[in-house]
């Protein structure tokens, strides 16, 4: 079974709708948990959500602690693990 095929401007519709939505979800959050959006991404934050857990400093502590855990160099409120821009070839 093939794909449909799409026209440039189908899948540009398609992928802007994508987008929406997503930004849709993150809005739906408060500032402190679109923070942590920001450093750890939608889906792992969604995840304890999903799961119960949505009070922003215990989602921050138990991504630390898994993110500590798999890199044992990696001290608490590293940088490690957290997205950072990156400026003229540069970690921000």
């Amino acid at each position: 079974m093939t794909a449909p095929k799409f026209t440039e401007q189908e899948h540009e519709a398609f992928v802007q709708q994508k987008r929406q939505a997503r930004m849709a979800k993150v809005d739906q959050f408060d500032p402190e948990t679109r923070t942590l959006i920001h450093h750890y991404g939608l889906n792992v934050v969604n995840a304890f959500v999903q799961v119960g857990v949505t009070k922003p400093k215990h989602i921050r502590h138990l991504v630390e602690c898994v993110l500590d855990e798999f890199s044992p160099t990696r001290g608490s409120y590293s940088a490690q693990g957290i997205r950072t821009p990156v400026i003229e070839g540069k970690r921000a």
